[in-house]
């Protein structure tokens, strides 16, 4: 998920308190915002600090100008070989990094991890602006577009689908010895571990209370409240997604798998993530201090919270999906020529991958069962339901 849309969330949730919303309005009180720190700081953390902590195995930094993608796909195939013979547990991390060779401009390349023919494939792209735009007649020649080379173990590959390498710092892997002797695929493996677990959460609560209360601020029964239930939201809607977390670090040592509900690169997600939590800050914003003065009041009180959610949430973005959705189904119509693929994309059919045999695969990969996805769902919905049904009396 999009950092405005961690922090929008941290401001959602803590706008339920009734006395965080008065204070706001009243006493021009901003410890509001303190929720929408605490639902920004679990990324902030990851990619600030923990990912220079990061200790890698191998780094490859490629020449822009003369990048070799088979000295590439076998330096990363030797790791996958390597990772097979450690113990189950241990993990054997490659770093790969950007290419940029102007203001804004970047040699795009891409990985794919072909799990059918045990194959790690390069695919080198053209130059690409941050956005990914690319340019047209960049493009390397067919001798030093594709690099391909073979590993032994199994390879478990979750994300089932290309990588693509341009602007901003490149990713890394983890190969990951597993206790059946395969090998798993673990991407970006410093993110969402000890930044993202429910005990550091519950840590910052605990010492936003001593301080509150050490100094004797205003509610400082609150102050726990603002901080976890907006870390918590974070790492809940973060859950969706493929990559999941490490709920109880330090006692766990790896990440969940997410619940697959979402992408998080989804155009249509993001937006709709953001708009609601506006939606129901300017519902908070009516209920509380609405009650305080007729100024601020923007709908009648005795409004259904029902009827509002269904003409300014839910309506609106049946539309706007189905709308995203006829798009979608027009963009897979065009001709192929008229899709520029990316270099990932490009890796994955140069490896012999039918772009219909790739959405099979993803579609196979394993999920969690239906019930457990279900129930993500349920426990957000629960969290908002105790908020309105209890946070007026806070």
């Amino acid at each position: 998920m999009k950092g405005i849309t961690h922090f929008i969330t941290g401001i959602m949730v803590a706008t339920f308190l009734k006395s965080l919303m008065v204070g706001a309005a009243v006493e021009d009180s901003l410890v509001i915002v303190l929720g929408g720190i605490f639902g920004l700081l679990p990324d902030t953390i990851d990619f600030k600090f923990l990912t220079y902590m990061e200790k890698n195995d191998v780094v490859l930094d490629p020449d822009p100008y003369d990048i070799r993608p088979q000295e590439m796909a076998e330096k990363i195939a030797e790791e996958i070989n390597r990772a097979g013979e450690l113990r189950p547990g241990q993990m054997r991390k490659v770093q790969l990094h950007t290419l940029k060779i102007g203001p804004d401009l970047w040699q795009s390349y891409g990985i794919y991890f072909n799990t059918r023919m045990n194959e790690v494939v390069i695919g080198v792209g053209p130059h690409v602006t941050m956005s990914g735009v690319p340019s047209p007649g960049t493009e390397p020649p067919a001798d030093k577009a594709v690099g391909v080379a073979k590993y032994r173990p199994k390879l478990i590959d979750r994300y089932g689908r290309p990588s693509d390498i341009k602007g901003f710092s490149g990713p890394s892997f983890g190969f990951l010895k597993k206790k059946d002797g395969s090998v798993e695929v673990v991407f970006i493996p410093w993110h969402r571990r000890s930044g993202h677990s429910l005990t550091l959460g519950a840590l910052f609560a605990l010492l936003g209370y001593l301080i509150a209360s050490t100094f004797g601020w205003r509610n400082a029964h609150l102050y726990p409240l603002v901080i976890f239930i907006p870390w918590f939201m974070h790492i809940l809607i973060d859950t969706y997604g493929h990559m999941g977390n490490n709920l109880f670090w330090p006692l766990t040592k790896q990440r969940t798998s997410g619940l697959y509900l979402v992408s998080a690169a989804s155009p249509f997600w993001n937006p709709f993530v953001v708009y609601s939590c506006i939606a129901l800050i300017l519902w908070n914003m009516n209920r509380f201090t609405g009650a305080l003065s007729p100024m601020y009041l923007a709908l009648p009180l005795d409004t259904p919270v029902w009827l509002y959610l269904l003409l300014v949430v839910a309506v609106p973005w049946a539309i706007m999906g189905a709308i995203y959705v006829i798009y979608q189904a027009r963009v897979k119509e065009r001709p192929a020529e008229l899709v520029a693929p990316t270099a990932g994309a490009a890796a994955a059919v140069a490896a012999g991958e039918l772009m219909e045999e790739r959405e099979y695969e993803i579609a196979e990969r394993p999920r969690p069962p239906l019930w457990l996805r279900f129930l993500g769902l349920a426990v957000l919905a629960v969290v908002l339901i105790v908020l309105y049904s209890y946070g007026g009396g806070w």
